[in-house]
């Protein structure tokens, strides 16, 4: 009504939700399928091919790979399957089977995830391994730094292990699970969202992470409400992130915790999308003399708002629009029609900054 204010409207991507949930203990022996994959999920088959490519290994794997592709360098294509990564090393990437005006085949790389979701959804490779790919990405990855005390040749700190979550309760907790069998300990499942009043976690100026696991009265550790109780905070030596909403808010980039990836891996573009598209061409240059090449859709970045027409007419009408740091879907706009052009400039944005990708025609 005139004279009225209007009320504003939802943010259109906002942090993750706080719904009061606690710190929760997960014991050995806790792990259930059915509470740690979809219902179709624990009866489904998994295709032949995709289960025979599980079983290769790397060597296998990089002399298909050069029989495909014959211009690239058998030295180097092993030199990059055995390479380590420092900080990242934990992934997943959003891949598009492309075939070129030519007829070429061409697998691109639209993003890459720094905290990837996908086990509740994969039907088991090995149906005699109850704990399926959760077990199998925590013995890879993150099990070799826990049983050597030691992240990156810095000692871990005393303390607990934990697993930290702002989304997908069902997949994180199903982390904490095994984790809890393969460490032989308790796990503590703390939620981590951003705009949680009380938080569960907190890190101390000499970057050990501690989460609040109970409240404290006259020495004796219970949950209590009282004036007279105080928090109870337990340090934690190793802790896996599923935190993906602005998880810089709240967690440090480097922590003498092993945060399990750390915030640097997304800042430095395993979520930063702008960053990413940057490294994918200094990368490229780079290994562009052993015949190889990471393919992305054409990307212009650090683009500001009023820009982005420009962009998009350049490319024929038909873009995709990001944001440079967003999840699951968030801040991505597919452009196609003057129209949906207008309605994204309408828009009110976090960033002042974009990035604009050619929109790949599947």
């Amino acid at each position: 009504m005139a004279g009225q204010s209007e009320e504003p409207l939802p943010p259109l991507y906002s942090p993750g939700r706080c719904n009061s949930r606690e710190v929760e203990k997960i014991e050995p022996g806790s792990f259930e399928a059915s509470e740690h994959f979809y219902p179709r999920v624990l009866n489904a088959q998994i295709h032949p091919l995709v289960r025979a490519f599980l079983n290769l290994g790397n060597e296998r794997i990089g002399k298909r790979f050069c029989h495909l592709h014959p211009e690239a360098d058998p030295a180097e294509v092993a030199a990059v399957l055995k390479n380590h990564t420092r900080y990242f090393q934990w992934a997943g990437a959003d891949l598009f089977l492309t075939t070129t005006d030519r007829g070429q085949k061409r697998m691109v790389v639209v993003e890459t995830n720094s905290c990837p979701s996908g086990q509740k959804s994969m039907p088991l490779a090995n149906e005699d391994m109850e704990h399926a790919g959760y077990r199998t990405l925590l013995e890879k990855s993150f099990m070799p730094h826990l049983l050597a005390n030691s992240y990156n040749r810095n000692p871990l700190p005393e303390g607990k292990l934990a697993v930290l979550y702002d989304k997908n309760r069902m997949e994180a907790s199903g982390y904490a699970a095994v984790l809890a069998d393969l460490a032989g300990e308790t796990v503590f499942l703390t939620p981590s969202y951003a705009d949680d009043l009380n938080p569960k976690f907190r890190f101390k100026d000499n970057g050990v992470l501690e989460i609040r696991t109970g409240r404290n009265q006259d020495g004796n550790h219970f949950d209590c409400d009282g004036s007279e109780c105080t928090d109870v905070w337990e340090p934690v030596r190793a802790a896996i992130r599923y935190v993906t909403q602005r998880p810089w808010t709240r967690i440090p980039p480097i922590t003498r915790t092993l945060v399990f990836n750390p915030v640097l891996a997304c800042l430095a573009g395993g979520r930063n999308k702008m960053l990413a598209a940057k490294a994918y061409d200094l990368f490229n240059a780079e290994i562009e003399p052993s015949g190889l090449c990471i393919y992305t859709p054409e990307t212009i970045w650090d683009i500001a708002k009023p820009e982005i027409p420009l962009w998009v007419r350049r490319m024929g009408g038909l873009a995709v629009v990001k944001v440079p740091y967003a999840h699951a879907g968030q801040g991505v706009w597919t452009i196609t029609t003057e129209r949906e052009l207008g309605d994204f400039m309408d828009l009110q944005h976090r960033y002042d900054r974009f990035i604009v990708q050619v929109n790949v025609l599947l």
